[in-house]
């Protein structure tokens, strides 16, 4: 594979949301359109951009793959637990052990915050700063008189153009990361099953995070990794994962309910696929060529779930 090609969401994740029978094919919907592409795509181009995890190197050479690297061993756990867990009984319990919890602790932050969603927010807050910086410059130097006319010129017109590498955001990525699968562990889990007959959806943002109904007035206030947070991610077309604040259960209600298994009604699994169609930025993937799951997306346009930095 093009190592040029690199993935914000993994390929190995994705395959849990394939064709049945197919190892790497999937229906892509455009919440823009609410189209059903008319062929599946593969997971191997999708969720992806040219040289993602790119850096620069002190020489000024470009180093493409030890980012990329780094991620393998995760990306390669993850799918291997959640095919563990795939096979469950309703309120069964879910055993796997605390380094496997990190593992999917750790996917899920990191599914957060390697997206364009969360990236992007980190390189505008740079220009931001930036822009901010060259305004302070361009004032002193007026006054002091040494500022070119030319100069001057271009400012005021607004053609002084303001280039962000992306690269600036992969500290910030991975810090968030950290900090944030340490807050998913201490949340409830629960892992739900679809209603028979259906399934889960997931997308090119796929985890999404609210403030549940007594805190949903701190809704525009909250962070994916706020306490009172309740974050939701598919982990296949079979199985989802809801990490739920920990502060209002007692240890004996913590310990009852914390690593169960439910399995949902038709409404339920409708609800939770609408939180990932409305955290997607613009494309939705399935298992099913469904027109009424194309209809369900196509009423989520222009949203997406980004997060505030």
């Amino acid at each position: 594979m093009d190592k040029d090609n690199q993935h914000y969401v993994p390929r190995g994740y994705l395959r849990g949301f394939t064709i049945p029978g197919e190892k790497s094919l999937i229906w892509q919907y455009d919440k823009n359109t609410g189209e059903i592409f008319k062929r599946p795509k593969s997971v191997n181009r999708i969720c992806s951009e040219f040289q993602y995890y790119a850096q620069k190197n002190e020489d000024g050479s470009t180093d493409k793959e030890t980012m990329e690297n780094a991620f393998h061993e995760i990306e390669d756990k993850t799918p291997r637990i959640i095919k563990k867990i795939n096979s469950l009984n309703n309120a069964e319990k879910v055993i796997i052990s605390e380094d496997e919890k990190a593992v999917l602790s750790f996917f899920t932050a990191m599914q957060l915050t390697r997206v364009p969603n969360f990236r992007n927010g980190i390189e505008e807050m740079y220009r931001k700063v930036v822009e901010i910086g060259l305004s302070h410059q361009v004032d002193k130097a007026r006054k002091d008189g040494t500022l070119p006319v030319s100069i001057d010129s271009l400012y005021k017109q607004g053609k002084i153009n303001i280039d962000i590498e992306s690269f600036v955001s992969l500290k910030a990525m991975l810090a968030t990361a950290q900090e944030g699968a340490i807050n998913l562990m201490g949340k409830v889990w629960h892992f739900a099953m679809p209603a028979k007959g259906m399934s889960f959806v997931t997308s090119d943002n796929p985890v999404f995070f609210q403030a549940p109904e007594k805190y949903r007035e701190l809704n525009s206030q909250i962070g994916p990794f706020h306490p009172v947070s309740e974050v939701t991610l598919p982990l296949s077309s079979d199985l989802l994962l809801i990490f739920s604040p920990s502060a209002n259960y007692s240890k004996s209600e913590y310990d009852l309910i914390n690593m169960t298994a439910v399995q949902l009604d038709e409404k339920d699994t409708d609800n939770l696929n609408k939180r990932s169609i409305l955290a997607a930025k613009q494309y939705v993937y399935s298992s099913e060529n469904n027109k009424d799951l194309a209809k369900l997306v196509s009423q989520f346009k222009g949203s997406t779930q980004h997060v505030t930095v």
